[in-house]
Parts: structure tokens; sequence; C-alpha cells
């Protein structure tokens, strides 16, 4: 059985403020992020352990061999005892902060108790959560405290995932392109005031209907979500209509904004790609390459990759999941490139957690400043408020959300690319922080969001106060369906044939209407070769059979419509009806 799973949206805001936990005693604000996907590892075979780049233990791996389902999925009700034993496929390193190489530095006395604490409500969780890969990292005084892996790569397969294992992390893919040109400011080759225009000054590229958003859009602006731009816009470019940077990018000339410019948060990331592209412009050089050069080398990042051919041609790569209906499906990765600087990068835990250690030693690695306290501190500084109520206040920064809360600053981000997803949680007043990465949708997000919540909660308890969190949802999240079938007796008005054609909008490009069978249609938007099927429901109207949404024809001549309507891009500012060519 082939099995589908789309969201009604990618990267919404809700990947960067989610949710939020409020964590009373010490009135702090935890963003939960969206959509986080992890694969839990419920098979489970012996793994030979090899050395490591850095001087740590590599985890110890225990055996446990499960019969393992054939059509790559784990039911749930047959996984139990798989469940029971996921752990025997996790591995862990504990670091004592006071002993080994790197700084040694003055921690709190129970940090070792908190770390225990934290490693078996990690196991715990992962254990109840149907999911089947994660991993956690844990930084604190400039030392890595805690390494944790669990499950496999990929469901019903028995590969487990190890420290060097890459993670597609969505939109924490963000922080970087701000860094990266953080570090562009420090050369002089750019500044934050660098404005779109002057690396895209060609119409025939880049144009806005608000000529004074196209004209003064900086990098601050780009990388802030304050362009005035729809939320969203342009992310159905990416993923339904599979174009590249540059055409999407000319195709935003036909939305109108959505606000004045500078004066709302809309989170947009072909206008976060435009600032990255922008960055590589300036650099005379590709983001890619800029992101390697400029982040990954200086960082010992050294399996990380950028692009999404680097990332499925590493044999070591985390597959992508969904769970529906109690069961974990593999569903193959989604290609984000044309959004990269929003979104593609791929990433081990290893390599996350020198990401950590940078951020948190304010632009420091290795004893080597890599970009300046200062620049840094831009990326960090608020541009533009998200929401605020009396006890705390998120605010958008470059690449990273802000939350002020009672006297503390938490920097965070979610990703997700629908089928995995990451979460980076920083505390620098405490020298602490935390990444979350998983391969798998539905629940990848609770958990990531609950797993970094409580390494908080467990740290402020043991600095003497008691912490709760109440998780407030802060927007809907989007669902997984499985196709419809269509049940419909009443008749078309015309002859399927008369339905398919070819139609088109500026803002989207063409669709493609062909024959399934006599009361079906397959929908082909831009140059996504994969169609959606449409189920005829009653008259002129049909059903998307993945997404629920319906397609209707009008404006016929001689049978012949001359028109669609599709509500499924009725969306972020876009208008969903298209023209017969």
């Amino acid at each position: 059985m082939e099995f589908y799973i789309f969201w009604l949206d990618f990267c919404p805001d809700y990947f960067i403020i989610g949710g939020w936990a409020l964590l009373k005693n010490i009135g702090t604000v935890v963003m939960l992020v969206a959509a986080v996907f992890l694969a839990v590892v419920l098979v489970i075979l012996p793994h030979n352990p090899t050395m490591h780049d850095k001087n740590t233990p590599d985890p110890i791996q225990t055996p446990l061999n499960p019969e393992i389902p054939q059509n790559n999925l784990i039911n749930i009700n047959t996984a139990n005892s798989a469940f029971l034993n996921v752990n025997a496929y996790s591995s862990t390193i504990f670091h004592n902060p006071n002993m080994g190489n790197g700084p040694v530095g003055t921690y709190p006395p129970d940090i070792e108790k908190v770390i225990s604490l934290f490693n078996s409500y990690v196991e715990n969780q992962f254990k109840d959560s149907l999911i089947p890969g994660a991993a956690v990292v844990v930084v604190y005084k400039d030392k890595i405290v805690y390494l944790k892996t669990l499950g496999v790569k990929k469901v019903g397969e028995s590969d487990p995932i190890n420290l060097d294992t890459i993670f597609q992390i969505g939109s924490c893919s963000k922080a970087f392109t701000a860094t990266a040109i953080a570090s562009l400011v420090d050369a002089g080759i750019m500044t934050w005031n660098d404005t779109a225009q002057q690396y895209f000054p060609d119409d025939n590229e880049f144009v806005l209907q608000d000529p004074v958003a196209a004209q003064e859009a900086n990098m601050r602006d780009l990388l802030s979500h304050r362009s005035g731009m729809h939320d969203k816009a342009g992310n159905e470019h990416v993923l339904d209509f599979k174009y590249d940077f540059s055409e999407i990018l000319y195709r935003m000339r036909y939305i109108a904004a959505q606000s004045e410019f500078r004066t709302k948060y809309a989170y947009n990331n072909i206008m976060f790609s435009l600032a990255g592209q922008s960055s590589a412009r300036a650099a005379s050089t590709t983001w890619p390459q800029l992101i390697k050069e400029k982040i990954y080398q200086p960082l010992n990042m050294d399996y990380s990759v950028v692009t999404y051919q680097e990332f499925v041609d590493n044999p070591n790569h985390s597959g992508t999941h969904v769970i529906y209906n109690g069961v974990a499906y593999y569903v193959d990765p989604l290609n984000l490139d044309a959004m990269g600087p929003a979104g593609s990068l791929s990433c081990s835990v290893d390599d996350m957690g020198n990401w950590l250690q940078f951020q948190l030693n304010n632009g420091v690695f290795n004893g080597q400043q890599v970009v300046s306290s200062q620049s840094l501190a831009e990326t960090r500084t608020p541009q533009i408020l998200v929401e605020s109520n009396p006890n705390m206040e998120i605010w958008y920064a470059m690449g990273w959300t802000v939350v002020y809360t009672q006297g503390r600053t938490f920097i965070a981000h979610a990703g997700s690319t629908r089928l995995s997803s990451a979460y980076t949680l920083l505390l620098p007043s405490e020298e602490l922080g935390v990444v979350v990465m998983a391969n798998e949708a539905t629940f990848g997000q609770d958990f990531c969001v609950d797993i970094a919540s409580e390494l908080i909660s467990i740290y402020s308890q043991n600095q003497g106060g008691s912490l709760s969190s109440s998780p407030e949802e802060m927007g809907g999240t989007p669902v997984e369906t499985l196709p419809i079938l269509s049940s419909t007796t009443d008749p078309l008005p015309y002859a399927i044939d008369n339905y398919v054609g070819t139609y088109y909008s500026d803002y989207y490009g063409n669709v493609r209407v062909e024959k399934f069978n006599d009361t079906c249609l397959n929908l082909y938007p831009g140059n996504n070769v994969d169609p959606s099927p449409l189920n005829h429901e009653s008259g002129n109207t049909f059903k998307d059979a993945y997404y629920g949404t319906s397609v209707v024809f009008s404006n016929f001549d001689t049978g012949i419509p001359q028109e669609v309507y599709t509500e499924r891009w009725d969306v972020n500012g876009g208008n969903g009806t298209f023209n017969r060519v």
C-alpha cells in the first residue's frame, strides 16, 4: 500500500513559537516547536562501535533482535515488546564536566544529578513516543555534558542512529544562514543594512508589488520576517510546484503585500532565503559553499551537509517518517534546496554539540574566534515583536526567536521538513543549551519540545526551585491524511475528457489536468511529476484525494471549462484560480 502524508503548511510561525510552556517558578518561557520529526527505534541489532574524532568513548550498544516486519513499518499492537526494550538500542555519553579535555568551569554541585534525571526522562519519553529514532545533545559551561542517540534510521530496519547520523533540521538552518552573514559583516564584505536589491538589481529576477519593500528591504528585514510579505507565501511553490529559487523569487511579484513594510511579523521562507542568496553573491560563491566555509569547517562539523543530494547520498542519513493510526511509516525525504537558506541543512548530533558550544561561547570554538561576539550578538538582537503579554515577550531576531520573561532570556528555534524536525534552545545566562532532533513528524513535535523544556525544568529544580510547565497551543498543528476514496454516484455533467488541459496562474504557473479514468483526474502542479488524484464529488466539483480540498471547474464554453479553482492553493495570499491556456 502506498502511503501519502501532507500538511497544509511548511515552517509556519508555530515552527518558531509553536506553543510555549510557562516555567512558573523561574518565570521563563520555553518555546515549543512546530513539527519535529523523529523515528523511534523499535528494531535493534548489534552495532560495531567505531573510533570517534573526539576524545570521548563511543556509545555502548546492546543487541536486541526482534522480528523485523518486511513492509518497513511497525504496528504498535505488535511492537510493545520492542518498546519495552527500545533503549537497548540507544547510546548515551555522559561527560563529567570537571574531567577530560576542554575548559573546566564552576559547575553547580548537582549537574551530574541533573543529567542523570534528564537521561531517565529522555529514555522514558522516547520509549512511549512511537517514534523510530532521535538524538539529543546538551552543552553546559562550554562542555558537551550529554550525548544521546535513540532508535534506528529507518523504521523496520536495524541500522541504529549514531553520533554521526545526519538529520534534516528544517528551519534550525536559519540561524546558520544568519551566522554566515555575520561572518561576512566581520570581514567587511556585507553590512546588515545591505539591501536585497544590491545583489538582485535586475527586475527580471526580483520585484515586489510594494515598491518600498522591494527597494529598501535589507538583511535585517529579510532575516527577521518583517518584509510585509504574506505569512508562508511561496511554500507551495517549493513543496507542491517544485520550482527552483529563481522561479519562485520571480513569481513573488504577483502577490500583494500582507502588511506595511517593517510593521508586522510574518514568517516567510522565500524572503529569508533571499538574504541567504544575497550573501552568496556578496561573497562570490554559492550559499552551500558559504555555509561550509564559514560554519561547518571552522566548527569541525565534519558530517553535516547542506543540500538534499548530499543528504540522500550519505549512507549515514536518518530516514524520514510519519505515524498514522498508531503505525510508523517511512516517507521519502523532501527536497528543500529551493529554500535552502531557510531550511535545507542536515546535521549530526555530535556536530550540533559543536554548534551549541560556539553559540554559547560567544562565537569562540576551540579557542578560535570564528565570528565576533558583536556580530553574533546581532543575530540574537530582537528586530520585530511576535507576541507579548504581562508575563513575557516573544521577539524574532535574525534566524532566532528571543523570549524575555521575568529576568531571563531564552534563544530558540524550531525546524521541520514535514517529515523530520529539530529544536534548539539556549539559556545563555546559564551557558546551557540543548538540541533535539528526530525523524518523524506526527509526534516528533511534542517530543522535541517536551525534552528541551524538561531539561530547563530539572536544571531549575536543582538550583533550589521547583518547576512545572503547562504548554499552551499557539496555533493549529497540520494533520496528515490517507487518500480519500470517492464514493459519489452523481454523474459528471460533461465527459471527463472535457476537463483535461493546462491551466495557468501568474503567481503559481501551470497546473496540468489529465484523465485517470471515467470519473477521476490527475492534477500535476508546476514541475511536480507526482500527481494529486482528483475524485469526482458532485457537479463540476472534484475532491483532492490527499488534502480533502475542493477543485471546482467553471466558466464553460461549449462544454469545456475555462477556469479551475483549487481550494488547496487559495492560501497565504495566493489566488487559487487558474485559467485554461
